[in-house]
């Protein structure tokens, strides 16, 4: 069994192309961190937001590779949607070790970043937007990289597949 961890700035793709991929599988479970993140509601704090921030997010790793091993023993490959720090990627690896876990950045650029939030939506400032993006342009540990700027999301869903066959 496999894992698929998609990061990426908001707006990159990542929810869009999971249901793409996951349709194309037999028995495939999508985790987006941030709903299980928002299962703290008070205080709910950002990851950017102190100790109190990053302690929850580190809780919503945990959290999810709880569920994803859960699914993983009843056989279903796993896609993760987070936007990723160096520390949350170790926790990623270290506590999926078992299932070979990849990491994929989605990375259009900045411009196209702007203009997809334009149409969600909001939820981020664009304050918020720029320092997440900035971040992902700065993670380094991923296994692959894609600038889908100019990619369908079918087509970016098809190359993920072929690099990573899940």
């Amino acid at each position: 069994m496999r894992v698929i961890v998609l990061t990426g700035p908001p707006g990159a793709g990542k929810n869009t192309i999971a249901q793409i991929i996951a349709k194309q599988k037999n028995q495939c479970a999508v985790i987006d961190v941030d709903l299980v993140r928002w299962m703290i509601l008070q205080p709910h704090k950002a990851p950017w937001e102190g100790e109190a921030g990053k302690k929850q997010q580190l809780l919503g790793v945990q959290n999810t590779c709880l569920v994803a091993n859960n699914f993983l023993k009843e056989g279903y490959e796993v896609i993760i949607l987070d936007v990723l720090t160096t520390d949350t990627a170790k926790l990623y690896r270290k506590q999926l070790q078992k299932s070979n876990v990849k990491i994929l950045l989605l990375l259009p650029t900045y411009e196209e970043i702007l203009r997809r939030n334009i149409i969600r939506p909001p939820r981020l400032k664009e304050g918020e937007v720029k320092m997440l993006y900035d971040q992902q342009r700065a993670f380094k540990g991923y296994d692959e990289i894609i600038d889908n700027t100019h990619l369908f999301p079918e087509d970016t869903a098809q190359k993920l597949l072929q690099h990573f066959s899940i």
